[in-house]
């Protein structure tokens, strides 16, 4: 692939921005006591990071070897080689900012369209944004020599960018519209379906559930990513997959 063009945009530029979002969430909830949506996205979101490198070897993403990498991961059956240094922290602000910005977008409507249900305004809104943005993502990505695809699976748009597989911005679009459609959804206290079902509203109020608010949608976001965006990738290559040499 060559040196990848404009570099800083990921690594500096995503380590430095989640660092920002960082230092005002934990700035925020010293003075409400309470963590926003944005800083559990954001802790969901970077736990996650590590599910990107087994997703990657499904979908025969090979990164550009000039990034930096992390330190003590190095090559590792079903993942992709390469495994950028600045994915945790990217992962961290993307949906940090994307999810609750649409959570809030969804919940505005539903009050002006009270008797259209926040999941149908979440697939309307959300599922095209989200398909929409990640093929423009990954067509310049590509175009900017910061990954590639090996190979595609499935159905394939192609330009001078390079390849481009339809199957998983538009299974990113659906995971993305039903978390916002289930974050949309809470109740009189402000707890959502999942929170009820692992007890945290019965938390007493203050710092012990807020750490039980934050292990919450952890678990949210790792179950709910890897069953959606990456399982059906790594599955995908297994039965319809062949042999690769950038992402062995």
């Amino acid at each position: 692939m060559g040196e990848p063009n404009n570099p800083w945009v990921m690594e500096t530029g995503s380590i430095i921005f989640w660092s920002v979002l960082v230092a005002v969430s934990v700035l925020l909830a010293l003075w409400s006591r309470r963590l926003s949506l944005v800083a559990l996205t954001l802790f969901g979101a970077t736990s996650s990071f590590w599910q990107e490198f087994f997703g990657d070897w499904g979908a025969y993403v090979a990164w550009n070897p000039h990034f930096s990498r992390l330190p003590l991961w190095g090559e590792m059956p079903f993942t992709t080689p390469v495994k950028p240094l600045f994915v945790p922290f990217s992962w961290g602000w993307w949906f940090a900012i994307t999810i609750p910005t649409l959570v809030m977008v969804v919940r505005g409507l539903h009050r002006m369209l009270p008797r259209v249900s926040t999941t149908l305004l979440a697939f309307v809104v959300a599922f095209p944004l989200f398909v929409a943005y990640q093929l423009f993502t990954e067509g310049s990505s590509v175009a900017n020599g910061w990954w590639t695809y090996d190979l595609v699976i499935g159905p394939t748009l192609r330009s001078d960018k390079g390849q481009l597989p339809v199957i998983f911005p538009v299974l990113l679009g659906a995971w993305a519209a039903g978390l916002v459609a289930l974050l949309a959804r809470r109740d009189a206290n402000g707890f959502c379906w999942h929170e009820r079902t692992l007890g945290v509203d019965r938390t007493p109020a203050g710092f012990r559930r807020e750490a039980a608010r934050a292990g919450a949608f952890i678990l949210l976001f790792q179950v709910t990513t890897f069953a959606v965006n990456i399982l059906p990738a790594i599955v995908g290559r297994l039965l319809f997959g062949g042999p690769s040499m950038l992402v062995p």
